[in-house]
């Protein structure tokens, strides 16, 4: 079942500090995966900017957030904004709300979005959001999982609201040149990301393991994975994507930014 307790916590500097290093550690090492990584974000925020323009208190959504890189990048450039990061993962989660017991501004939420009830969450269901946004995360979704996700944001989002979708999509089948480039350029982008210095995905899960304040976060990660951490689901395309938001009742959907397979969709309710 879905955690529905929203998390309030308590700031302390010490605990701030620690999960600032491993959020910033875990930039690092994403960025080492994902080429123009900060770009994806900056493309994210500015469009979300602009879709809340005219709105005075702007609720925004990240879906499987993680440590809330994106809902703070967001955040940074929508002035008056709150944020919901919402991961299944408690050991993300867990430092993702020590950096929210210093920012009001973010609220944390405990979802499992293979949940059928993930959306009745308080801090999901309490009011329509302006913006819905992902990045890095939404292919780990079974195929079937991720267009019902998709159709029920579309049902949390305010008319004229806003979905933004950054991922690795997949090439077609006959689009093998392309994918052949792209699969070089990740592997180019991983050599220079671990040669300046970055943690690999294992050496950032040791640096958790290090902090004492997340063990019980950590322990708790294998149970509420189980198999599912150590299978990846299978691989979709772009046009999936796009079609998906479609079936789920967006009606303007497409692509906003994109390099090689590294794509920003976006769909408007």
């Amino acid at each position: 079942m879905t955690d529905t307790t929203t998390t309030t916590p308590t700031a302390n500097p010490d605990d701030t500090a620690r999960a600032r290093d491993l959020a910033n550690r875990w930039d690092a090492q994403q960025t080492a995966y994902i080429r123009h990584r900060a770009e994806r974000f900056a493309t994210i925020a500015r469009v979300v900017a602009a879709v809340c323009a005219d709105t005075s208190a702007p609720r925004i959504l990240d879906l499987a957030g993680g440590t809330g890189s994106l809902a703070e990048a967001v955040l940074a450039a929508v002035p008056g904004a709150t944020a919901v990061v919402a991961d299944k993962d408690p050991a993300l989660l867990a430092i993702a709300a020590d950096l929210a017991a210093a920012d009001p501004r973010l609220v944390i939420a405990e979802v499992d979005l293979a949940d059928p009830h993930w959306a009745e969450h308080p801090a999901i269901a309490s009011a329509p959001f302006d913006a819905v946004v992902s990045s890095t995360a939404l292919h780990w979704l079974q195929p079937g999982t991720l267009v019902d996700v998709l159709r029920r944001t579309a049902d949390l989002l305010h008319p004229g609201g806003i979905l933004l979708n950054g991922d690795h999509l997949s090439y077609q089948r006959d689009e093998s040149t392309m994918a052949a480039i792209a699969a070089d350029d990740d592997a180019a982008t991983q050599r220079e990301g671990f040669a300046s210095g970055a943690d690999t995905w294992d050496a950032w899960w040791a640096a958790v393991a290090e902090t004492p304040r997340y063990a019980e976060a950590l322990a708790r990660r294998d149970t509420v994975w189980g198999a599912e951490l150590h299978e990846a689901p299978p691989k979709v395309t772009l046009g999936f994507h796009v079609e998906s938001l479609r079936s789920a009742g967006f009606a303007e959907v497409g692509t906003v930014w994109q390099y090689l397979d590294d794509h920003v969709v976006y769909g408007v309710r």
